[in-house]
C-alpha cells in the first residue's frame, strides 16, 4: 500500500486540534489602558518640529480627518507640549467636534478630560477652562 500524503483538511484539522490544547483553560483579563501621561524626560522633539506638527494637525482638523490629527498631536502632546495636548484634547471634546461639524467621530469626554488634565499639569489655563466647561456640560 502506497503511502498517501494528509489532505489539507487532515493538515488544517491536526493543526486547529493542536492549537486547541495549547489554548488556556480560562482567557486572560483584558488590561486596561495605561492612564495618559506625559513623558517626564526633557524635550526631545525640537520646538521647529512642534510648531510643525501643530501646524499639520490644525490642517488636518480643519480637513476634519480627526483620526490623523490625533496621531500627530499624540507624539508631540506626550513629549510634553501644552498646546498639542490641549488641541488633542479638543478632538475628543463633545463640544469642540460639534461645532467643527466633524461627522462619524465618537466623542470620548474621558479621553477630552485626561488631555486636558495633562494640558493643564503642563501649565495651560486654557485646557483648565476647558475642563470645567467639560465637566459643567457633561453632568
Amino acid at each position: 500500500m502506497a503511502n498517501a500524503a494528509p489532505s489539507r483538511e487532515d493538515v488544517r484539522s491536526a493543526y486547529q486540534s493542536a492549537l486547541q490544547s495549547q489554548a488556556p483553560a480560562v482567557a486572560p483579563a483584558v488590561a486596561e489602558p495605561a492612564p495618559v501621561a506625559p513623558v517626564s524626560a526633557p524635550h526631545r522633539i525640537a520646538p521647529d518640529e512642534v510648531a510643525a506638527a501643530l501646524k499639520r494637525a490644525g490642517g488636518l482638523i480643519a480637513s476634519k480627518d480627526i483620526a490623523a490629527a490625533r496621531l500627530v498631536l499624540q507624539r508631540v502632546a506626550t513629549d510634553g507640549d501644552a498646546q498639542a495636548a490641549v488641541t488633542l484634547a479638543e478632538t475628543y471634546d463633545p463640544a469642540i467636534l460639534d461645532r467643527l461639524g466633524v461627522l462619524g467621530m465618537v466623542p470620548d469626554v474621558a479621553m477630552a478630560r485626561q488631555w486636558y488634565e495633562v494640558a493643564v499639569r503642563l501649565g495651560s489655563s486654557e485646557a483648565a477652562q476647558r475642563l470645567d466647561v467639560l465637566a459643567s456640560t457633561n453632568r
